[in-house]
């Protein structure tokens, strides 16, 4: 695992950071989302203004994260050179290229509709990504509002929040008092590691550091690719007796009004639903189910 780099120095106007305190700030999390739905916290982005009407975004990989993940859940965050392992990335006076992919641009037609779907009244590309639902179709990448940290004392699976953030601290009475069963504590170590949250153990009054972190992170995540391997093998063996007594038929193939999925595909495409709204509407639960439908149409 190389280093972070924390003392860049930048010879470009753009991506030199402002000096001097902003007066406004407004922050989102980044998350890449997998197959399952899990959401794993990879950065965080800052929209600050200035004074003299200078701006900047700042970009703040959660590295400890990042490390554990295969290509096939985060290939990066676009518009960044993640390669160099910044602890920050600055964009000055520009809107990068992360926001303005996934958010409208002032000559778009329906451009106020999208507005007012999110309750704004005024033209802001950072504020309406944090309201939004709609996702962009070219990665799998979402932003959501960043919260005030918090500290969190851990009882049950039930007293941790669903929107836990990097942030956040939760509190744990030793690892053995978290669950009964070790696929319990894997788990709810997920759950809490996926967000980038930290952890601290108060029965050493130690706080786990981000290295140790991202070891668990990845030993947990190795654990789980494992089994799920194991589940699908014994799911083929099942068919492939199923088979052989002549008791298998296949699964069905959904069936969708052509007509149908290929208005909501167009709807889809131009950012008027969200995914999980389309794959609601056309009866399709599978992820990748829904996109090879979406490329034979």
């Amino acid at each position: 695992m190389r280093p972070v780099t924390h003392d860049y120095q930048s010879l470009n106007e753009y991506t030199l950071p402002l000096q001097g305190k902003p007066y406004y700030r407004s922050s989102g999390i980044i998350y890449a989302v997998d197959r399952n739905g899990n959401k794993y916290a990879v950065g965080r982005v800052d929209l600050e203004r200035f004074d003299d009407q200078n701006f900047q975004y700042v970009f703040t990989p959660e590295w400890s994260v990042i490390d554990t993940l295969p290509s096939s859940i985060f290939q990066g965050i676009p518009g960044l050179d993640m390669s160099m392992r910044l602890e920050r990335y600055y964009r000055v006076n520009m809107t990068p290229y992360f926001i303005s992919e996934r958010t409208p641009s002032e000559s778009r037609e329906d451009l106020w509709e999208l507005l007012e779907a999110v309750g704004l009244d005024y033209y802001d590309r950072f504020e309406w990504l944090l309201r939004t639902d709609m996702r962009c179709g070219t990665d799998n990448l979402i932003v959501e509002r960043a919260e005030v940290a918090r500290t969190i004392t851990f009882e049950s699976i039930n007293s941790l929040p669903p929107d836990l953030q990097p942030a956040d601290l939760v509190s744990i009475q030793g690892f053995q008092s978290i669950a009964k069963t070790s696929r319990q504590l894997r788990k709810i170590l997920l759950q809490i590691l996926r967000s980038g949250a930290h952890i601290w153990d108060e029965t050493d009054s130690h706080q786990l550091s981000e290295e140790e972190c991202s070891l668990l992170l990845n030993l947990l995540m190795v654990q789980e690719s494992m089994e799920a391997k194991q589940n699908k093998q014994r799911h083929q063996e099942g068919v492939a007796q199923a088979k052989n007594n002549g008791k298998y038929a296949g699964r069905k193939k959904i069936v969708v009004d052509p007509n149908l999925f290929r208005q909501i595909a167009e709807d889809f495409r131009n950012h008027k639903v969200t995914e999980v709204e389309a794959m609601h509407r056309t009866g399709i639960r599978s992820r990748s189910t829904f996109y090879r439908r979406l490329k034979e149409i």
